[in-house]
């Protein structure tokens, strides 16, 4: 783990993107991950070129990758500096794609669309609110709820997951966002922060909405055929606020807020995460784990393009052609200028298999291919990110560069303890409002309004995500 926190300016640093990849041309991917800039293989030596003995566990069997063995994959990418992704990009331009698919399992549109406009929802309002664990005898499950809510802008209903923080405090609000599934249940149930003891103690209110697929978190310019409406950008700042503070009466009381808001992403959501505090004041501080925060480079646009097809939507529906004003309006390392005088926190691995990921994988080769790739081109989008924060002033940036990992849940779960603390040392802190409840619906079906707070408790929070397919 390399960490480093500075407030002051960096020497410049190489910009870089992040790709996503294509089945017909994985071929052309794994040999560029042979050729370019990779020393040959080799079991002795030490420092950064040599290679992770613990990556070539024996216990893992060796599978193939269009005729590539998965340990000689493993050990490739474990060695020397990050593999540039404009050549890998360029290898894949090579046999005739300047638009390509990414590989892995999350390549499908859904049965039918996402979402459709009702036309009877003409405003924002809480339809209900009920436990999201009403099975769970751990009081610290009861602060944990789902929200059922309309939005005007989308015309539609939204799930969303609040999870209270512990009673007795007016604490700060943190929107945890997604990746490209946006499933639901989020990521946050199940295990990405509500399963960590320690983040279910911190002082925090974290809102987790469901439901936006491929939507990069954004307003798009047309509804789209198989994504539906998306506005998440209003639905995020101008409509769920309001619903958060006003609770529903007879059910749930509001989120004991104070007034201060951060946001913390993952892969897809990282970009939009860093993207909501770069244009938006209400956020005061922001953590993007694994994300790619350009729009405008080859890498960016073809992140961003993916991320809409990796579900089935048309890009041009969500920013329209490219180059056009949206597409420049969410490019952060092009204009990072509203991060000053913020808390940002950035991570990313630099994609290398170690002996991690073949204990969990190892036998999926696809995986460790697609996971390779998207975190490669993480690591350098986020280098090149601390590369433009250099010049914005005031930021308290913490970076922390991870030396082996793919793009994953079990990279993105040892992000959310460090990430949310960062973000919370720009806000402002809890105060005490003397009550000895949340005001959760769980504690009213459990008889216990007018208890003491629950603290302490690890609780029954799910496990480590989705570790089948790349947690984009």
């Amino acid at each position: 783990m390399n960490t480093r926190i500075f407030s002051g300016p960096r020497p410049p640093r190489t910009r870089g993107g992040r790709r996503r990849s294509y089945p017909v041309a994985v071929a052309a991917a794994v040999a560029a991950l042979s050729v370019i800039g990779v020393p040959a293989v080799s079991a002795q030596g030490s420092g950064a070129g040599s290679l992770d003995p613990q990556s070539v566990a024996p216990s893992v069997a060796p599978g193939s990758l269009f005729g590539v063995p998965s340990l000689s994959l493993a050990a490739a990418t474990q060695l020397g500096a990050p593999i540039p992704l404009t050549a890998v990009l360029g290898s894949l331009g090579m046999v005739g794609s300047s638009d390509f698919a990414r590989p892995g399992s999350s390549n499908s549109a859904p049965a039918e669309p996402i979402a459709t406009r009702d036309p009877d929802i003409t405003a924002t309002t809480v339809r209900s609110v009920e436990p999201l664990f009403p099975a769970s005898t751990d009081e610290v499950d009861r602060r944990a709820e789902v929200w059922t809510v309309t939005s005007e802008s989308m015309q539609r209903e939204v799930r969303v997951e609040v999870y209270r923080a512990p009673a007795g405090v007016d604490a700060p609000n943190m929107y945890f966002l997604d990746g490209v599934g946006s499933e639901s249940p989020s990521g946050w149930s199940g295990g990405m922060g509500w399963g960590d003891p320690r983040l279910r103690q911190r002082a925090v209110n974290v809102v987790a909405p469901t439901g936006a697929p491929s939507s990069m978190w954004s307003d798009w310019e047309e509804d789209d055929p198989v994504l539906g409406p998306n506005m998440w950008e209003t639905f995020l700042v101008e409509e769920l606020p309001g619903l958060l503070s006003t609770g529903l009466e007879g059910a749930a009381e509001p989120v004991a807020h104070n007034g201060d808001w951060g946001v913390l992403g993952v892969s897809m959501g990282a970009a939009s995460a860093v993207h909501l505090a770069n244009t938006n004041n209400m956020f005061r501080g922001v953590a993007g784990v694994s994300g790619a925060y350009s729009t405008m480079d080859a890498l960016g646009y073809q992140y961003a393009r993916l991320t809409v097809a990796a579900r089935g939507g048309d890009a041009t529906n969500m920013w329209g052609p490219r180059g056009a004003e949206p597409w420049r309006e969410h490019d952060t390392i092009a204009n990072p200028a509203g991060l000053s005088g913020k808390s940002v926190y950035l991570s990313a691995a630099t994609g290398r298999v170690g002996s991690s990921e073949l204990g969990r994988f190892g036998s999926n080769e696809m995986v460790l291919l697609d996971g390779h790739v998207l975190e490669k081109g993480s690591f350098e989008s986020t280098r090149a990110l601390e590369s433009a924060l250099a010049s914005v002033p005031g930021v308290h940036l913490q970076m922390n560069y991870m030396p082996t990992g793919i793009h994953n849940w079990p990279v993105f779960v040892t992000e959310m303890l460090p990430g949310t603390d960062h973000i919370l040392s720009g806000l402002a802190p809890a105060t005490p409002n003397g009550r000895t409840t949340t005001g959760a619906v769980g504690e009213r079906a459990a008889g216990s309004l007018g208890s003491a707070t629950s603290s302490g408790s690890a609780g029954s929070g799910g496990g480590t995500g989705s570790l089948g397919s790349s947690g984009r």
